[in-house]
């Protein structure tokens, strides 16, 4: 028996000593990280699977894992399909999947640590409906039987001076403070995300790059001012100096139920985010405490980057860009490279560069068929012959984060290969380009990158665009460009713009930049009838596309235009 099946094995048995028919275990931990930690990763332990989303459902006589169109073809060769069934939780949710499974009167678990309120709230209204049980676990079943569990990392925190934050800790509460007021209609609020009290606080980790947040939790007291984060992370370098109308204390992680059993008690209205875990629903429960939740009240002020931190991110991107270029020129001088050679290298050429911290992600290098792969991780698979090199990289640099994928011509590719270049290119520009009023969401945006390849009859599994931080995590919220996010997109919000085209088997396109959100102050800015702002985008990745892969008669004179003014910014 491989270690996948006595694992399923075991955890059945575990089930069955808990009185759990079923047990739902998501891709993630009590902070929903996308890069969490080994320890943390129940779900990669049971099924196999390296995916940065995801689910596995596991009942007495069968399992399914979960996925998105990202881990389409990685799916099928990480995990034992004769163990686990595979589907997408974009067209099944887990606890449906459990529902067609189990029956009436069974019990379905999870691990109130590691859904949020809103997770919880739905599968609890569809096990209603279909007659199950759904029992918040004492123990993670899956962390029951893993018995040689890694530690968690030990992490310091470093402090964001005012010459890369652009605004000092005191102005950033206060800020939060506001919100908190007015629009959450709170005294106080409980903020779970790591990325959100490292931006309220002006701190960084630096342990794994990926992840620069402070894992914790803050209970944000506007009324006495007083922030208290409870952590496990090094929070000595915390500049008090950028604080003094809040008082902001750290204590252990530990301390949290403590803390929260006499926090209750105090009359008042408390806002939890709905990216908190769903433990605190059932331990705030005090009659003197109204408990309310919804978005993130940190989440959109750290998406609109000040000035300070817009500048930092060009920057940063100048210099990452510096890195690719060189890294690009080398791959088409050398022969005989590998996939984890190219990887190998980028980050050499990063790390070289000023202010530069670590990668922001694993980066994603695909040779032909493995290209298709859109979250592919790098293999020894020789870049030789004919045919298109997949690169999705970035850096995390003390003034900005960094994301940008190339695909390069090695050899001679097929003139059919171009012509995909090309489509998705179009749709690059046309995304890049935008003009738009105010108050236009992701989703609406979201075509403008499709309609060429749409016309061919063509389109990806994937979102246009992500939100990305500043020094940060590299997938941000609340904006992005995608059908499935409709978040107003605000001035100093920066996204990738990302569309691609993948051919299982045979190869794998994208074409990805960052793109700061701008008013629009163009010539024919006097048009304007919307009564609304008018908006745009503005390019800061500088690294120039492939001109040997441009059909340049697919593309108008308008596309021949941003191409050349783009080519021209690259020039750095």
């Amino acid at each position: 028996m491989n270690d996948h099946a006595s694992r399923l094995s075991a955890l059945r048995k575990r089930m069955k000593s808990m009185r759990v028919d079923g047990v739902i275990i998501p891709q993630g931990d009590a902070w929903q990280s996308e890069h969490g930690e080994a320890c943390d990763d129940l779900f990669g332990y049971i099924c196999g699977l390296d995916a940065s989303a995801g689910y596995v459902v596991v009942t007495q006589d069968e399992a399914v894992v979960l996925i998105d169109g990202r881990y389409t073809l990685t799916a099928k060769e990480q995990v034992d399909m004769s163990l686990f069934s595979i589907d997408y939780y974009t067209s099944i949710k887990p606890e449906e999947w459990a529902i067609l499974h189990l029956k009436p009167g069974q019990v379905l678990g999870y691990d109130s640590w590691l859904h949020t309120k809103a997770e919880a709230k739905r599968m609890q209204k569809a096990c209603n409906a279909a007659g199950l049980i759904l029992q918040s676990t004492d123990t993670n079943p899956v962390g029951d039987i893993w018995n040689d569990r890694p530690a968690p990392m030990e992490q310091t925190a470093i402090s964001m001076p005012l010459d890369f934050a652009g605004q000092s800790v005191d102005e950033k509460i206060k800020t939060v403070c506001q919100v908190i007021e007015s629009q959450c209609q709170a005294d106080s609020a409980i903020i779970s995300a790591p990325d959100s009290i490292a931006w309220m606080l002006n701190l960084r980790t630096v342990e794994d790059p990926r992840a620069p947040g402070i894992k914790g939790f803050a209970i944000v007291e506007c009324a006495s001012p007083r922030v208290t984060v409870f952590t496990d992370v090094d929070c000595a370098a915390f500049d008090h100096s950028q604080c003094e109308l809040f008082e902001v204390d750290f204590l252990p992680l530990e301390e949290l139920q403590m803390a929260i059993h006499h926090f209750e008690n105090v009359e008042q209205t408390v806002f939890v985010s709905d990216q908190a875990p769903d433990w605190f629903t059932d331990h705030l429960n005090a009659p003197a405490s109204e408990v309310l939740t919804g978005p993130d009240p940190v989440a959109l002020l750290k998406a609109c980057k000040n000035e300070v931190e817009q500048d930092g991110i060009r920057q940063a991107h100048k210099r990452d860009a510096r890195a690719m270029m060189a890294v690009m020129q080398w791959i088409k001088t050398t022969q005989h490279l590998t996939e984890q050679q190219v990887a190998d290298r980028l980050n050499e050429e990063r790390s070289i560069q000023n202010l530069f911290r670590g990668i922001s992600f694993y980066p994603i290098v695909g040779w032909n068929a493995n290209g298709a792969k859109i979250h592919g991780n790098p293999t020894d698979t020789v870049i030789e012959g004919n045919g298109f090199l997949l690169i999705d990289s970035g850096g995390q640099y003390d003034d900005g984060t960094t994301d940008i994928t190339r695909t390069l011509a090695i050899g001679h590719p097929t003139d059919e290969m171009k012509e995909k270049y090309t489509l998705v290119l179009k749709g690059h520009i046309a995304l890049a380009s935008a003009i738009f009023p105010a108050g236009t969401t992701g989703a609406q945006l979201d075509a403008l990158a499709r309609k060429p390849l749409w016309d061919a009859g063509l389109d990806y599994a994937h979102g246009t665009g992500h939100g990305v931080g500043h020094f940060l995590n590299v997938h941000e919220g609340p904006a992005g460009i995608s059908p499935r996010v409709n978040e107003p997109l605000h001035v100093g919000m920066l996204l990738s713009n990302e569309p691609g085209y993948y051919r299982e088997g045979a190869f794998g396109i994208r074409l990805e930049n960052l793109m700061l959100v701008q008013k629009y102050k163009g010539k024919d800015e006097p048009r304007n009838e919307t009564g609304r702002d008018l908006l745009c985008f503005e390019t800061v990745s500088f690294v120039p596309f492939e001109a040997d892969c441009i059909i340049e008669d697919m593309l108008s004179d308008k596309e021949k235009a941003w191409l050349y003014a783009y080519n021209q910014a690259c020039q750095i």
